[in-house]
């Protein structure tokens, strides 16, 4: 290992003597994180390329400096850099920690490890627990989710991680990298005109963080192909790569669609197998999601149609095959990454009734605890799937720019404007939730 090759290196990337890159605060993870670690866990910080994982890094360091910690007591490593391509097994960690042991100014402080896209070290699991098993070191890591929580991750690390799973950026945090900051009623009223103006943009081009202040944003969304190749066809190691590229542009076209896998099977002819196959490595990347329909019986779930999502509208307007923004789309994908925000994996359902659908119902424990049916100029034709879903919980209406309150069944529901509620929630409800039937 050259070792003055690596001091320079870590000298670049570490606040020992300058200031590092830590772009608009994104405070939910930068606490998530530090929770995390200084309950003594692995905090793995996982997402889709570009949606900030390395800036949220140096936030949490930053943090830990106006906490009072010593900048040499922080150890920040970006395997993206070409001067750590000789770290290459377990070994070599231990090599280069042992290196920044040297150079630490206060001897036996606990030190805090950052490791950036360490994907690229064979082993790294070992060397991470190994630190904080023996209680020597807080440890971060970062990568795409297909790479570090693969089988033997998994395996490895097992009750000694916790996952804070990324996403581009919330509406709220869009608006702060707008410089505008709205924490009042009077705030939301004031700017309004502002505001809807900027969730138009945010509508079509989405949050990537790097994209939001571009003047080329079309142009950089529609470079979204190295998000595939290094979230999804290296890590998969897959050869049919234009199969998977297809496959790709399907999903995020049909972004809000029901989807089986046999039906895309044929209308893209790609093998069955390989369909399924290719669909693994997409979730995982967390480049699509797809969400299940609500039943009390898991095969019923399993079996059914899902509908696909994708990780950001933007790319849905941009890339997606159609000839004009389908608005009502966007607005649908929006809002089911706003509620992935809020209530995380394995909570978002759909409904699908005898007459209709509510596109998305929370489910935690076996309460029905919220419902949302979103369309972008409210008609009739919502209601049919919201009548049947009354006798558990209340549905509340999301559209571009209505609000107020209808009456389904005698019953009065909210209407909310979606920019309204992605910045301030909504009101508490007077209906108390169902269990649903098990």
């Amino acid at each position: 290992m050259d070792r003055e090759l690596i001091l320079k290196a870590l000298i670049d990337w570490n606040f020992w003597y300058k200031q590092q890159f830590v772009g608009y605060p994104r405070e939910k993870y930068v606490e998530e994180v530090l929770n995390i670690i200084k309950s003594d866990y692995i905090a793995s910080v996982l997402g889709v390329k570009r949606a900030g994982k390395s800036t949220i890094l140096n936030q949490v360091a930053r943090k830990l400096i106006e906490n009072g910690t010593d900048p040499f007591d922080i150890l920040i490593v970006n395997f993206e850099d070409g001067r750590f391509s000789e770290i290459k097994n377990a070994k070599d960690l231990f090599s280069l920690y042992n290196l920044y042991l040297e150079v630490k100014r206060r001897k036996g402080t606990k030190p805090y490890i950052f490791l950036d896209e360490v994907q690229k070290v064979e082993g790294w699991e070992g060397f991470a627990r190994s630190l904080v098993d023996r209680k020597e070191a807080f440890v971060v890591v970062s990568g795409s989710t297909s790479d570090l929580l693969n089988d033997n991750a998994r395996k490895k690390l097992a009750g000694r991680h916790v996952v804070v799973n990324v996403y581009p950026l919330s509406f709220k945090e869009f608006l702060e990298f707008k410089g505008v900051k709205v924490n009042t009623e009077i705030d939301i009223i004031a700017r309004e005109a502002e505001i809807k103006s900027l969730f138009h943009e945010y509508l079509l081009y989405g949050g990537f963080p790097g994209i939001v202040n571009s003047s080329i944003k079309e142009q950089l969304l529609s470079s979204y192909e190295d998000i595939l190749v290094r979230d999804v066809i290296a890590p998969c190691k897959i050869k049919e790569s234009e199969k998977l590229r297809t496959l790709a542009l399907y999903y995020i076209t049909n972004s809000g669609n029901r989807i089986r896998f046999r039906s895309g099977s044929r209308q893209l002819q790609i093998p069955l197998r390989t369909v399924q196959r290719f669909t693994e490595c997409l979730v995982k990347a967390n480049l699509v999601f797809f969400v299940y329909p609500l039943s009390p019986h898991l095969s019923v779930m399993v079996r059914a149609e899902r509908k696909v999502y994708a990780v950001d509208q933007g790319l849905i307007n941009v890339i997606g095959h159609r000839l004009n923004p389908n608005m009502g789309a966007l607005l649908e994908n929006l809002v089911f990454l706003e509620l992935l925000r809020r209530y995380g994996e394995g909570k978002v359902f759909y409904y699908r009734g005898k007459k209709g659908e509510v596109d998305f119902v929370i489910k935690e424990g076996n309460s029905v605890t919220k419902a949302y049916q979103v369309t972008y100029k409210l008609n009739e034709r919502e209601y049919s799937g919201v009548k049947e879903l009354l006798k558990y919980v209340p549905v509340t209406f999301l559209t571009y720019d209505e609000e107020g309150e209808v009456e389904v069944n005698g019953i009065k529901l909210k209407v909310l404007k979606v920019w309204k509620w992605l910045i301030s929630g909504e009101l508490k409800s007077n209906f108390s939730s169902k269990e649903y039937p098990a």
